[in-house]
């Protein structure tokens, strides 16, 4: 669980999953001034870092190049 803190003063918990924006329930702004616990980034792929978990993916196709489809390479 997350507790929020909003601009008006107001706080309230929400879940980890949250995936609409979060507002007041007391007057409705959704401002937010803070967030306990604010926990560190997690990125997945070709990146490395303390934040970063290695994952080799497959090459993506692009199919918006003028001369047709553009099969990008992963980086390593």
């Amino acid at each position: 669980m997350i507790i929020v803190g909003y601009a008006c003063g107001h706080s309230h918990t929400i879940g980890d999953t949250a995936s609409a924006r979060p507002t007041c329930v007391a007057c409705g702004t959704s401002q937010i001034a803070w967030v306990k616990p604010s926990r560190q980034p997690r990125f997945v792929g070709t990146v490395t870092g303390p934040c970063a978990e290695f994952k080799a993916l497959e090459p993506g196709i692009v199919d918006v190049a003028p001369g047709g489809q553009l099969k990008l390479k992963g980086q390593i």
